[in-house]
């Protein structure tokens, strides 16, 4: 009780109060991911309204001792957000859904502009893919879960598809990311 207690206090002066859920429903969701492994229930599911948010959030759960897992759509299949310890926070970046519009960049070494497309760590990948067919590109990624997985989670775990054989994965179709790094400081890769 007093744990959930310096939580809320804590988290609620960096995002909404609503955004921080203690609640059955809430954890119980939180507890696996495609693998349908349950190893713990997370203590807690903190949903940030925005990517701002988020360093501020990871600062004061690694403060309170929590361990943190992210996760966007919770499609994976390598167990990366099933939580291993009753202490954990889960922080659900399905919120952070920023998408931009396709546009071209020059990137150092090539010749050509090549086409990119900003989005956010929560966009699902099939606005992603439907974003580069309107501006007339395919986007590389496409895992068979691209109706429900999230871009955060489609770098993190490196997605590919059907589509990789012949244009990469993930990581190979990356201009940039920036994350939060697991001391809580904004990281530019």
């Amino acid at each position: 009780r007093d744990l959930r207690a310096r939580v809320r206090r804590r988290l609620s002066r960096i995002t909404r109060p609503d955004n921080i859920d203690f609640g059955g429903l809430a954890r119980v969701s939180h507890a696996t991911d495609a693998t349908d492994w349950r190893v713990e229930l997370p203590f807690v599911v903190i949903s940030p309204d925005t990517e701002e948010e988020v360093a501020a959030v990871v600062r004061a759960c690694i403060d309170l001792g929590l361990t943190i897992i992210p996760r966007g759509g919770g499609t994976g299949y390598t167990g990366g957000a099933v939580p291993l310890h009753g202490d954990t926070a889960v922080i659900n970046t399905e919120k952070l859904e920023d998408l931009g519009e396709v546009v071209q960049q020059r990137i150092d070494g090539v010749a050509e502009p090549v086409p990119t497309v900003r989005a956010g760590a929560g966009v699902v990948t099939r606005r992603v893919a439907e974003c580069a067919e309107a501006a007339g590109y395919v986007f590389a990624v496409d895992p068979t879960s691209q109706d429900a997985s999230t871009i955060g989670g489609n770098v993190a775990m490196n997605a590919g598809g059907k589509k990789a054989v012949l244009w990469g994965t993930a990581l190979d179709n990356l201009l940039s990311w920036r994350m939060v790094a697991p001391d809580g400081s904004w990281l530019e890769v």
